[in-house]
């Protein structure tokens, strides 16, 4: 007969949680919230590049619709999405998302429509630059706009 040993090694993170010491949870969330405060003004600049993205991707486009095109745009503006609100922007967040929303639904129908697209993209500058301003009234006003231009193609064009 042969013996069977079987090994279990130490799990070091578990003896690491029990193992007092470190910083208190009110200064480890401070100097989380400090962190991603610094990150604010990287996410403002890579959010201007989107836009600058977007705003090239929609000048090409024509009256007619172009799925190629408007996969691109989608792709440039859906991308971020998420990054902005864990800096602090959770409205550029909801702008780009109504885009996208938008996007999706035009794609559906197989059609284009310029100016609800510029709508979103102007609106999206605007958010950009204001994002510092203490309007929450305004913001939330521009972002109920969105959703009503995007709502619109949501339904069907025959409904």
């Amino acid at each position: 007969m042969s013996s069977v040993k079987i090994h279990t090694p130490p799990v070091r993170l578990a003896k690491l949680l029990r193992t007092p010491g470190g910083l208190p949870v009110a200064e480890a969330v401070q100097r989380a919230g400090a962190g991603l405060e610094s990150l604010k003004t990287d996410c403002l600049g890579e959010l201007k590049t989107v836009l600058e993205a977007a705003e090239a991707c929609a000048a090409r486009a024509s009256d007619a619709f172009d799925a190629d095109l408007l996969a691109e745009l989608y792709g440039v503006v859906s991308k971020p999405i998420g990054v902005p609100s864990v800096c602090g922007l959770a409205s550029m967040d909801t702008a780009l998302i109504s885009l996208s929303d938008l996007l999706d639904y035009l794609k559906g129908q197989q059609r284009w429509d310029a100016n609800a697209v510029a709508v979103h993209l102007r609106a999206l500058r605007l958010l950009l630059h204001t994002e510092g301003a203490a309007d929450a009234a305004g913001t939330q006003a521009i972002l109920a706009g969105l959703r009503k231009v995007s709502q619109r193609y949501a339904r069907p064009s025959g409904a």
